[in-house]
């Protein structure tokens, strides 16, 4: 009979001391998921895309510049609470260079976390090309978007400056040294070499596009309007341009 007791006292310690790991193990676990939210729910990293793409605003905008965008990006993806990316975009595009650091940066956090990108009044040209390279791509319907082109302007005075008795000497060392400058007519072989250049950044950034939605875009229907057109929301969702068209609240809360 003492030895059945023994047996009893023993099993019951045994259960007891389970129990009381049991619960330590679930204690610790919940501490650790406390500390780190990547246990539970994710959160959305809202970073704004606004105004003109440039490497650098000086000091006179409200947007971030686009090294400034890369470095929110890069936060965004070391941050463990966080697990989708919002590009809240309104800008009319920007430096070809500038738009394309952004872009990079997309490219290579989108292989860790999700990137969902907004359009809202606009996101076009340079703006529409950081969209094109995230996961998914919601406007609104009257947004306006597209824009897909290359464009260098290259003022010119000289008839001005004729006008008031002005008179610019130009020394240079090289033929094309001074090309572009607002003080002369581009010549002929000027003109052809500025356009070589345009146009060879014009095909990059439509192979990029068509890289970017492969599965999506049609490119027969890409070309026709990749011609600098602008294009509201609506028609760009029929084009396989963006996604969807959600208001803006929604789309965060798809995210």
């Amino acid at each position: 009979m003492k030895s059945n007791n023994n047996d009893l006292t023993k099993n019951a310690l045994i259960i007891a001391g389970l129990t009381l790991l049991l619960v330590i193990f679930l204690v610790l676990l919940l501490a650790f998921y406390a500390g780190d939210s990547s246990g539970f729910e994710k959160k959305v990293a809202v970073i704004p895309l606004k105004g003109e793409i440039s490497m650098s605003y000086g000091g006179y905008s409200e947007g971030f510049s686009a090294l400034e965008l890369v470095e929110k990006l890069d936060e965004a993806q070391n941050d463990p609470s966080i697990g989708v990316i919002f590009l809240d975009i309104d800008s009319p595009g920007g430096s070809v260079v500038a738009t394309k650091q952004i872009v990079y940066k997309v490219l290579e956090v989108k292989k860790t976390k999700p990137v969902v990108s907004y359009i809202g009044e606009v996101g076009a040209s340079g703006a529409y090309y950081v969209a094109a390279s995230s996961d998914y791509i919601i406007t609104d319907a009257d947004s306006i978007t597209g824009s897909i082109g290359v464009i260098s302007i290259v003022p010119n005075i000289e008839e001005l400056l004729t006008k008031i008795g002005v008179k610019v000497n130009i020394v240079k060392a090289g033929e094309y040294k001074a090309i572009g400058s607002i003080f002369e007519e581009l010549k002929p072989q000027e003109r052809e070499l500025l356009e070589t250049l345009i146009m060879e950044t014009f095909e990059g950034f439509k192979s990029d596009v068509l890289s970017f939605r492969k599965d999506k875009l049609n490119k027969i229907q890409f070309e026709k309007v990749a011609d600098g057109r602008i294009i509201s929301g609506r028609q760009a969702l029929s084009l396989k341009l963006v996604d969807e068209l959600l208001p803006r609240e929604i789309a965060i809360e798809i995210a």
